[in-house]
């Protein structure tokens, strides 16, 4: 693993760091293991980084960009069994070699923005922290493009997140060490992790997880062989700095941009950048987009990814996949012909006890009241109804008084059709019946494609 450095470059740089898909990213290398089941889909996998230290590292194979600060591995997904878990990880790094850095700074925008330093594309969310530089109208662009497709339809992960930094335990560097996401050459898609973490914590943190090759440790050694021990101390400190802000900062729940604005007054820029933040692209073709201000230097240059690597999308993966039997539910004849109107999964091997059909019994709860006049206002409280436990012959009633509401302002919408299934489904179920964690699961899905389709055609009016 040891290579000769040939060039460093350490920058402070305040950044919002996302990105939406790590197994899009590098090409779905695997679904992982989880508890000693085997994975069957992975639906979510964001990395999210509130970054504050950026370092590209130049060496004889090739240039290594690192990215300190709070960050956070969070995977949704699907066992074979039939069971939908989230899991996550805290991080302190992110670790990119040239070939999947370029990758990124290669990938397609999706929208018609300009700026240098604000990224918003398929694989890659980022922009500065501080924006005092920018224009009003420009920040207004930028702040609903993040709302319209990252903050909306990902709301509860991003809230999840600074609430866990907001956990007095969390990111404590003196207890758990560095936690880096690594694509290094030797260390590809996995997460590396300190020796010095203390025992308990570090029991939970290496256990498997959806979308990764491993956890394993070897964090020390590799930022012992790239970085002085003076600058660790650096990076250590903005580490810290960042936890003590984003753990005291105010924002809105509803508004999750406020994250950056209310931040931003705080992590002023200090330093002067390599290039002109608010240079406009129309008059000049680049390579390729500006991640990190460290990569400058590589703006003309561009690395393949490795044929060893070989890519593949998330249906071949799928595909790919070997069903184990023992693993499935499988109602035997009789069962067949009753038709049972609860599927309760039972599977002791291991101790692994699969509920997620299972209807609990709850209270009948009167119905709050639901807007007329917003639709996205509709949808949220339907969202709430479900999140809250209601029996299910009452979310029916939600649900067909929510299509009624929205029918009487547009006609157009394809998910009218949804609501009205759900309603008749729902409302011939026996009452004190609630929703099983599966179909909960499923139907806070939909209804936020349907927040993200309503706030999509409001944009374009």
């Amino acid at each position: 693993m040891s290579m000769h450095l040939l060039e460093k470059k350490i920058v402070k740089n305040n950044i919002f760091f996302v990105i939406p898909s790590w197994g899009d990213l590098l090409g779905y290398p695997t679904f992982g293991n989880y508890a000693n089941h085997n994975i069957s889909k992975i639906s979510q996998d964001l990395v999210i980084f509130l970054g504050g230290t950026e370092c590209a590292l130049s060496t004889e194979r090739g240039t290594l960009y690192f990215l300190f600060g709070l960050g956070y591995y969070y995977v949704k997904f699907e066992l074979q069994s039939g069971i939908y878990i989230t899991d996550n990880r805290q991080l302190t790094g992110l670790i990119l070699p040239d070939f999947v850095y370029d990758h990124l700074a290669t990938s397609k925008n999706i929208t018609l923005e300009n700026d240098r330093d604000v990224i918003i594309g398929e694989k890659l969310f980022k922009l500065p922290i501080d924006m005092s530089f920018k224009s009003e109208n420009k920040i207004t662009f930028i702040q609903g493009t993040l709302m319209r497709n990252l903050f909306i339809p990902y709301k509860d992960i991003f809230l999840e997140f600074m609430e866990t930094i907001r956990e007095p335990q969390s990111f404590q560097l003196n207890r758990s060490g560095h936690m880096l996401l690594s694509t290094h050459w030797d260390f590809y898609n996995k997460i590396l992790i300190s020796g010095d973490m203390e025992y308990e914590p570090k029991t939970a943190y290496l256990n498997s997880t959806a979308g990764l090759f491993g956890i394993n440790f070897g964090a020390d050694k590799i930022l012992n062989e790239n970085f002085t021990l003076s600058e660790l101390k650096k990076i250590k400190e903005s580490i810290i700095k960042l936890k003590i802000l984003y753990s005291s900062i105010h924002y809105d729940p509803m508004f999750l941009f406020s994250i950056i604005e209310n931040s931003s007054p705080l992590l002023r820029t200090s330093k002067s950048f390599s290039f002109n933040l608010e240079d406009d692209r129309m008059d000049k073709k680049m390579p390729k987009e500006s991640i990190f201000i460290s990569a400058e230097s590589r703006m003309n240059s561009f690395k393949e990814w490795p044929t060893q690597l070989k890519r593949q999308t998330r249906e071949q993966l799928e595909s790919s996949i070997i069903q184990e039997k023992t693993r499935l539910y499988q109602p035997d004849k009789k069962e067949m012909l009753e038709k049972p109107e609860v599927l309760k999964f039972q599977k002791k091997e291991e101790g692994f006890e699969l509920r997620t059909m299972k209807r609990p019994f709850v209270e009948i709860k009167p119905l709050p009241y639901i807007p007329h006049d917003n639709t996205l206002e509709i949808l949220m409280t339907l969202k709430k109804i479900v999140e809250e436990n209601y029996d299910i012959t009452t979310i029916g009633k939600a649900f067909d008084i929510a299509r009624n509401n929205i029918k009487k302002k547009i006609l157009h919408e394809n998910y009218l059709w949804d609501l009205s299934k759900y309603s008749n489904i729902y409302e011939r179920t026996k009452p004190n019946i609630g929703l099983s964690l599966r179909e909960k699961t499923e139907i806070l899905e939909e209804i936020d494609k349907w927040v993200k389709i309503t706030v999509e055609h409001s944009d374009k009016l």
